[in-house]
């Protein structure tokens, strides 16, 4: 078995959204997974090709089997690793959402942005909810649309992920929306 030493295991199955609350809402009347936490537009940085945009999104995050699962819905039209999918959308295409990335958290960004060039990736944009925080994205042409996000170790993001976790192990259906607008 390959042992990744570098990435280790995927913390996140990240998915862009058409429609946030449609999207939530399908994952819990149709798939049973929930309760949903989350933001409303929540400004950040994009960098795409060196290039600085403002984007607003809103984001769900819900937890399947200790795996947390991100909708992301870009609610501008600025550049970013996610406009892909809105100009789909905009040409006519009837997706409601789309994998985007798998997670994964590192102790050393650099030290896996190496990792991931070595094996034939390229960074592709990076989103920076803070000055001093950066989510980079990485693909390849393989990956088809898809990027893997490599996010700097945070224990107190953890220590949430897991307290989250274990409340939706034991979700009974109610308070199903738990969102917090900015």
């Amino acid at each position: 078995m390959f042992a990744d030493n570098i990435l280790g295991p995927v913390k996140q199955w990240g998915y862009l959204v058409r429609d946030l609350d449609e999207a939530m809402d399908c994952w819990i009347n149709q798939l049973g997974i929930g309760p949903w936490w989350g933001y409303r537009n929540v400004p950040a940085v994009a960098v795409v090709d060196g290039q600085q945009s403002d984007i607003v999104m809103s984001v769900g995050l819900a937890y399947h089997q200790g795996m947390q699962i991100e909708l992301i819905h870009q609610t501008n039209t600025a550049n970013s690793p996610y406009q892909y999918f809105y100009q789909r959308i905009n040409a006519g295409s009837n997706e409601a959402q789309a994998l985007q990335q798998v997670a994964y958290m590192v102790t050393d960004v650099n030290a896996a942005i190496n990792e991931c060039e070595s094996r034939g990736m390229k960074e592709v944009g990076r989103i920076l909810p803070s000055p001093d925080t950066a989510y980079v994205y990485m693909s390849s042409p393989a990956m088809a649309g898809m990027a893997i996000e490599l996010m700097p170790f945070d224990q107190g993001f953890l220590d949430e992920y897991q307290r989250c976790a274990a409340e939706a192990a034991q979700w009974d259906g109610s308070d199903p929306y738990r969102l917090i607008s900015f």
